[in-house]
């Protein structure tokens, strides 16, 4: 399931206050069916996915029986970029949304650009070679090692931000939630693909 905001809804919403609060008064989060401490939580999801780096979209297959390439499709053609979408994909590793936007926007003439954003080098170098044996346009992609919870862009510079299959992975929601509100211009749009039901409680204004 996907959420669509707009820049000004992900900080309005009770989305934010939500995740906010819960971290208040909890020292540890989820790791797939475990509790564990929130140090532990983003040493054992780097090593996680530097281990399965180069199956991890197959990985994918058998989670969804193959339908997260649809939900996938889908989330690209909810965002509908322009040619001049500047798009900033977190946990995005090996690029399903990124070369999704690229193709997307292939035959329009802009200066749209993708910059991939990922916590794990190896998630990142998967990507570049997927990337290469593709022949995409590498003039519009970037690729970032960084935190979600601490990205180095700057301020208000993309239009869009999609993360698709990492929120569940991330320590404090209420960051990366904080951090995408940051580098979202004005008006931007913020979509979060996952396969967690959405609490309806967390969404009312």
């Amino acid at each position: 399931m996907s959420l669509l905001f707009n820049k000004c809804c992900l900080r309005c919403s009770n989305v934010h206050n939500y995740f906010k609060f819960t971290a208040l008064y909890s020292t540890q989060t989820h790791f797939g069916f475990q509790t564990v401490d929130e140090a532990d939580k983003s040493k054992k999801v780097h090593q996680v996915f530097k281990n399965v780096a180069d199956s991890y979209d197959v990985m994918n297959d058998v989670m969804s029986c193959g339908i997260h390439r649809l939900w996938k499709d889908e989330l690209m053609k909810t965002l509908d970029p322009s040619p001049r979408t500047r798009l900033l994909d977190v946990a995005g590793g090996t690029g399903d949304i990124a070369f999704r936007y690229l193709n997307y926007i292939s035959d329009m003439k802009g200066d749209g650009h993708v910059t991939i954003a990922d916590i794990n080098g190896s998630m990142l170098e998967e990507g570049k070679k997927r990337a290469l044996n593709l022949k995409l346009n590498q003039d519009k992609v970037s690729w970032v090692e960084c935190d979600a919870e601490n990205l180095p862009m700057e301020s208000d510079s993309y239009s869009a931000y999609t993360i698709a299959f990492g929120i569940r992975n991330v320590t404090h929601i209420d960051k990366v939630l904080d951090e995408a509100y940051r580098v979202l211009e004005p008006g931007g749009r913020f979509l979060c693909l996952e396969f967690s039901q959405v609490n309806p409680t967390a969404l009312r204004w």
